[in-house]
């Protein structure tokens, strides 16, 4: 099974000044996986009904059902949905989505009912709300596999596509930018090498498994491309 992936660009907000990028705006986009087995959809945009983080976020919302008709497809037509976590910004259209599974982590489901985390109405307590609740890894579809990616929440989770080109990871907000990501696979090459290494994620070990091509985040444009002539650095010499 073979799958091609469309970007869709839903809007932006604005960093609080709490956030180390306090002031920037950043992009929030979601994924079309076009699959044989039908449309399978990461994310679905910034939700509405919560003024405090109107005022503190100043969100900017480009439609959904817009971006999708411009894909060529609407709401009904998406087969799968799947939230890499469920803060407002990525899974606030999910209630255009009533009996449709989403998948999303049992851990990251019940974090999303605790006060302060979430707007719950449109992100899963909407009527005919099906979600398909995993603990761990999962492949809902051929070719198309969820990681569990802890970090930015306890219940992140990841896609892995296969495509003609190759794996892409959907790595939704696991970093907020590919340069990050860039850096702890560096730091995982120079512990392999046996040198010194700061710290990262466990699974980036498990997405380095997949040999992905390319890597795409929800809050940013760029994109970590595979080059292996420079990916491994050599192995420390031995003393002595």
């Amino acid at each position: 099974m073979t799958s091609e992936i469309r970007r869709l660009h839903l809007g932006h907000f604005t960093a609080p000044a709490t956030n180390p990028l306090a002031g920037q705006r950043v992009v929030v986009t979601a994924f079309l996986i076009k699959h044989p087995d039908g449309l399978f959809l990461l994310d679905t945009g910034i939700g509405t009904g919560n003024d405090e983080a109107e005022k503190m976020y100043k969100p900017v919302r480009w439609n959904l059902r817009t971006q999708l008709s411009k894909a060529g497809v609407a709401p009904d037509d998406v087969r799968t949905v799947a939230n890499c976590h469920l803060h407002f910004d990525h899974a606030g259209g999910n209630f255009l989505f009533p009996g449709t599974p989403i998948f999303a982590q049992a851990r990251e489901h019940a974090l999303a009912h605790e006060p302060d985390y979430t707007i719950p109405g449109p992100v899963c307590d909407f009527d005919d709300a099906r979600f398909e609740l995993l603990s761990g890894e999962a492949e809902p579809v051929p070719g198309i596999r969820i990681i569990p990616t802890p970090g930015h929440t306890d219940g992140h989770q990841s896609l892995v596509v296969d495509t003609a080109k190759g794996r892409i990871v959907l790595a939704g907000q696991a970093f907020n930018f590919a340069n990050e990501y860039a850096a702890a696979r560096y730091a995982l090459s120079l512990a392999r090498a046996g040198s010194d290494a700061p710290g990262y994620p466990s699974w980036v070990a498990r997405f380095d498994e997949f040999d992905p091509v390319k890597v795409l985040f929800a809050h940013d444009y760029a994109i970590w491309e595979r080059t292996p002539d420079v990916d491994a650095p050599p192995a420390v010499p031995a003393v002595g």
